[in-house]
This record gives C-alpha cells, structure tokens and sequence, in this order.
C-alpha cells in the first residue's frame, strides 16, 4: 500500500536519491530473497522518475545476522553499516543531512525506511521543511507504526514525495517481473564498522573484518552487549512514567501535544518543536 505519491518532479528526477533502512526496526518479511531488496526499491523508484545516482544503505546492529543474508544483500546493491555503540539510524540521517559533502547538497531526495515514526517527525521532517522545496522526502514503514501527529504530506506540501508501507503489498511487493535490476553505481558510500570506525570499500574486506579479533571474540561480544544495554538504560531513564518524572512538566507536555493533536498549521507545529528545543 502506498499513499500521497507522487511523481518525482524534474530537478529531483536526475539528481542524488539515499535510501536508508533502518534494518533493526524494519526487517524483512519471513521468507523473503535479501538479493530482491536493492533491485526491488530501484524499480519503484524508477517507476516515479527517479532516475539519478541511487545509494542504498542498510543500517543497524549486526551482532548475529548470518553472513550469507548480509551477502545477499550487498549483492543486490545494498551498502551496509554497522550502528556505533548509542546511535541510531536517525540520527545518522541526520548527520547526513548536515554534511557539507556535495552528494548530500540539493536538489536532493531521501528515502527514510524505519519504525520510528514519531522520532522521524520530530528530527527529520523538521529538517526538510527549513530546508525548503529542494530536499524531498520519502517514507516507508511497517504497517503497525503509529502516526504522529500532523503527518508528513500535511507538513511538506512542497517536498513530501510520499509513503510506503514496508510489507509484501506495500514497498516490497512482487512487481510481476523477473528482470529486476539494480542500478550498479552505490555512489561513493562504503560499508561501515560504527564499533571500530572503518569504512570497507567491498564488502569481502568488510565480513573479513567480522571474523577477525576482536569481533570473533565472545568476551569482547558480551561487552559490547552490556554497554548497548547501559545505553538503552540511560536512554529509557529519561523516559520513565511515574510521577517524579525526570522530564520538566512543560517539556513532557509539549511532547505529548505533538502526539495528540492535530495542528492547525505546519507553523504552529513547528513553533511547538522550537520551544520544546529551547526548553531542553
């Protein structure tokens, strides 16, 4: 299922288009051919015009994803990046959303495939709409995700491309044809370790890397594990329930009107998100 898509406009038809897929939150469906991802997203894009440099990158914690499936997907044109110890997909988009590398420059369109739905809105979509008519977003998800409030397409009239559901009827439906390809050129985007910080230019260098110390080592592992959790844990502290919570009152219910109503304007929306800044 798809929804408020649109075909791509002139200046983004030939310019750069990043898919990120938040691999942790949406994986794939049961059953179905890694290999198939990187031809399949190139098709649907293709098929609204998006016909310029295409860049796919798979992110996530790889701790225990079987080395053939990670294969399978570097051969269909998938660049894989190992998440570094507290960060998360958004905000490696976000990063490359203020990069001042020419590849990220506008007329630009990013695809942002993840869970995360209402952090999306908050760090991302805020992001395209000071950034104006040339950055174009696209979304997909799993078809449980709850929206926040006000959606995307009612936010970025002028550069919101359109969504997808991440499922076998949405994004990853069978398009009826067997000659699927995937474009060839992955830009200049590199497999990544974030727990090592280094970047493989093939993807053989990249699972050497995984079978060697001190990735092949359980005790380092298991410590790798634990101070995931310690993250987790801080990350969760400040967002417990109870009624000492650690959230300044005002902050908490600026966070919970975004998640309930429905704004008037983008502004307004946006004026809300501001003070929320300022009041961290």
């Amino acid at each position: 299922m798809m929804k408020n898509v649109k075909k791509a406009s002139p200046e983004f038809a030939t310019s750069e288009t990043f898919v990120w897929w938040d691999m942790d939150s949406c994986p794939l469906p049961s059953g179905y051919d890694p290999c198939r991802l990187g031809p399949r997203i190139d098709t649907e894009l293709k098929n609204l015009g998006y016909n310029g440099p295409l860049t796919i990158i798979g992110i996530g914690n790889l701790e225990g994803v079987p080395h053939d499936f990670l294969k399978a997907l570097s051969s269909g044109g998938v660049v894989i990046k190992q998440l570094q110890l507290g960060s998360n997909m958004i905000l490696c988009v976000n990063e490359a959303l203020n990069s001042s590398e020419s590849r990220f420059q506008p007329p630009l369109t990013m695809m942002v495939i993840s869970a995360v739905h209402a952090d999306l809105l908050e760090e991302v979509v805020s992001v395209f709409y000071i950034r104006g008519s040339l950055y174009n977003l696209l979304l997909a998800y799993p078809y449980v995700t709850e929206h926040a409030d006000p959606e995307p397409s009612s936010l970025l009239v002028d550069n919101f491309g359109g969504e997808w559901v991440w499922d076998r009827f949405g994004l990853l439906k069978d398009s009826g044809s067997a000659n699927e390809i995937r474009r060839q050129d992955t830009g200049c985007e590199m497999h990544f370790c974030g727990l090592c910080d280094l970047s493989f230019p093939s993807f053989d260098d990249f699972t050497t890397h995984f079978k060697t110390p001190p990735h092949a080592d359980k005790p380092y592992l298991a410590k790798v594990k634990a101070k995931r959790l310690e993250f987790i844990e801080f990350d969760n502290y400040f967002k417990d329930d109870d009624e000492d919570d650690d959230i300044p009152k005002t902050e908490k219910a600026i966070g919970d009107c975004r998640r309930s109503l429905v704004f008037p304007s983008k502004e307004c929306y946006y004026n809300v998100l501001l003070e929320r800044r300022l009041l961290s």
